[in-house]
């Protein structure tokens, strides 16, 4: 399997994991995963971005890989 492949698909779980993070205080009512509410904010912001770059950097992997076809 191509090394870009799984960077998409680790920055789209890491993504995941963060927005389950931010959004879930909604249907708790206000329970916190990590102990508090600003270390649950800190924690999804940072897989959110985390999970950002990888899927943008796989796709930039993709788009180099592909071969050029010459005449």
């Amino acid at each position: 399997m191509a090394r870009w492949v799984i960077g998409l698909v680790l920055g789209v779980i890491m993504f995941a994991i963060g927005l389950f993070v931010a959004f879930r205080p909604l249907w708790t009512h206000d329970g916190v995963l990590l102990g508090s509410r600003g270390l649950d904010l800190l924690f999804a912001i940072v897989f959110m971005l985390r999970g950002a770059v990888n899927v943008r950097t796989a796709l930039n992997r993709r788009a180099n890989a592909r071969p050029v076809a010459t005449i």
